[in-house]
C-alpha cells in the first residue's frame, strides 16, 4: 500500500470538503449583514453549485477513467481556489451565483467521487483499504473546518476569512499535481479489467438491477441526509432541546461517522459489503425512528445522532466500494458519475422541499414524517435491488 499517496489524496480531501462543503455555513450570516442578502438567497448559491456538481459528474469520471485524473483534480482545484477569490471579492447577487455554480462543478473534480476513481485506478484490488484510509482523514473535516473557519472570520472578516481558505486550497493545488498519477490504470488495475465483465462502456450497467438499485438508494439517502442536515438543529430546537444542546449534539456527528468507519475496516472482510450496506440502510431508519421519542432533556438525541453520524459515514464507503464489486473496476469513474449526478440532484432540492414543508406544515412534524419514511424506502432498495444474492440483473 502506497500509503504516502493515500495520504496525500486524503489530506487534499479534508482542505477539499472542509472549504467547499462545511464552511459555506459560517458566511451566511455575516454576508447578509454586509450585503443584505437574505438567508434563501444565499442558501440557493450553495444548492445551485451542488446541482453543477451532479451535472459533471458522469464527465469527470469518464475523463479519469481515460487516464486525465492530474489534470481533472489539479485543475479541479485551482479553480476552487480561484472562485473562492473571486467570492472574497463579490459584490453583486447574480455574479455570486454565478461563482457558486463554478464552485459546484469543481467538487465533481476534487471531492470523494474523483478521489476514489483515481484511487481505484490507481490501486487496483488494494482501493478498498485505500478509500477506508481516505474517508477517514475525510471525516474529520467538519471537526477541523468548523472552528478554524470561525476563528478566520473572527481574525479577517468574512471576505479574508475566504482568502486563507483560497490559499490553503492552492497547496491542495500541489497536491494533485505531484501525487495523482496521469496515463492509463497501473498494471494490476488494467489486468483485473481484462477479466471485468465489460463490454468497454459504462452503459453496460444501464441494464443491471443493481446498477438501478444503487441509483434508487443513492437518490433517498442524498435527499434524507442532505435535507435534514440543514434543518436538524432548529428541529431540534422545536422538540424542548436548548440551542446548546442542539449544537453539541450535532457535533457528535463527525466522530460517529469516523467511529463506523474504523469498524467497517476492521470488519468488512468477515462481514462482506452488502451486508454492511443493509446495515447501514437499517441504522439510519432506526436513528429517525427514534427522532419521535425525543423531547425536552431526552438522552435519546444522542443515540439518534450517534446512528445517524454512523449511517453516513458507511455509506460513504459502501458507494465507494461495492460498485466495484458488482460492476468490475473498468469504467469506475464514469459508472460513479451516472450513479452520483441524480444523488448530487437529490441533494441540491432537499434543502428547500424540507423547508417548503416545514412552512406549508407549520412545524418539523411533517419533515420527520418523511424522512422517516424516505430512510425505510432506501432500506428497501438496498435490500432488494441490491443485496440480494446471487448475479445482479
Amino acid at each position: 500500500m502506497p500509503w504516502g499517496f493515500v495520504g496525500s489524496l486524503a489530506t487534499a480531501q479534508l482542505v477539499s470538503w472542509g472549504s467547499l462543503i462545511y464552511a459555506f455555513t459560517l458566511f451566511i450570516a455575516p454576508m447578509g449583514q454586509e450585503l443584505g442578502w437574505t438567508k434563501p438567497q444565499l442558501t440557493l448559491a450553495y444548492s445551485l453549485g451542488l446541482a453543477a456538481s451532479g451535472l459533471a459528474a458522469v464527465t469527470v469520471g469518464t475523463l479519469i477513467d481515460r487516464g486525465h485524473g492530474r489534470l481533472v483534480m489539479t485543475g479541479g482545484s485551482l479553480a476552487a481556489s480561484m472562485l473562492l477569490v473571486a467570492w472574497a471579492r463579490v459584490e453583486s447577487y447574480p455574479v455570486f451565483l454565478l461563482i457558486w455554480i463554478g464552485i459546484g462543478a469543481t467538487m465533481s473534480a476534487v471531492l470523494y467521487d474523483p478521489g476514489f476513481a483515481v484511487l481505484t485506478r490507481r490501486l487496483g484490488h488494494l482501493s478498498r483499504r485505500g478509500i477506508t484510509a481516505m474517508t477517514l482523514v475525510g471525516g474529520f473535516a467538519s471537526t477541523v473546518f468548523i472552528p478554524l473557519t470561525h476563528l478566520l472570520i473572527q481574525e479577517f472578516g468574512w471576505r479574508g476569512a475566504l482568502l486563507a481558505l483560497a490559499a490553503l486550497n492552492g497547496v491542495v493545488v500541489f497536491i494533485h499535481a505531484l501525487v495523482v498519477p496521469a496515463g492509463p490504470a497501473d498494471l494490476s488495475v488494467r489486468t483485473s479489467q481484462a477479466h471485468a465483465q465489460t463490454s468497454g462502456t459504462a452503459r453496460r450497467v444501464l441494464g443491471l438491477r443493481a446498477f438501478w438499485g444503487f441509483v434508487i438508494t443513492s437518490v433517498l439517502h442524498g435527499a434524507v441526509f442532505t435535507g435534514f442536515a440543514v434543518h436538524m438543529i432548529p428541529l431540534l430546537v422545536e422538540r424542548g432541546l436548548s440551542l446548546d444542546a442542539a449544537v453539541g449534539a450535532f457535533s457528535l456527528i463527525g466522530p460517529a461517522q469516523v467511529a463506523a468507519r474504523v469498524v467497517i475496516a476492521t470488519t468488512e472482510r468477515r462481514v462482506g459489503m452488502r451486508a454492511i450496506g443493509v446495515a447501514t440502510t437499517a441504522l439510519a431508519g432506526t436513528a429517525f425512528v427514534l427522532l419521535w421519542f425525543v423531547g425536552p432533556g431526552s438522552w435519546l438525541v444522542v443515540p439518534f445522532v450517534l446512528l445517524y453520524g454512523a449511517s453516513n459515514g458507511m455509506m460513504t464507503i459502501v458507494r465507494a466500494v461495492l460498485p466495484a464489486e458488482l460492476f468490475g473496476r473498468a469504467d469506475y469513474g464514469a459508472i460513479q458519475g451516472m450513479i452520483s449526478a441524480p444523488a448530487t440532484l437529490s441533494k441540491a432540492i432537499s434543502p428547500f422541499a424540507f423547508g417548503a414543508l416545514w412552512a406549508l406544515a407549520g412545524g418539523y412534524n411533517a419533515v420527520l414524517a418523511v424522512a422517516v419514511t424516505l430512510s425505510l424506502a432506501t432500506l428497501v432498495s438496498f435490500a432488494v435491488l441490491v443485496a440480494m444474492p446471487g448475479r445482479p440483473r
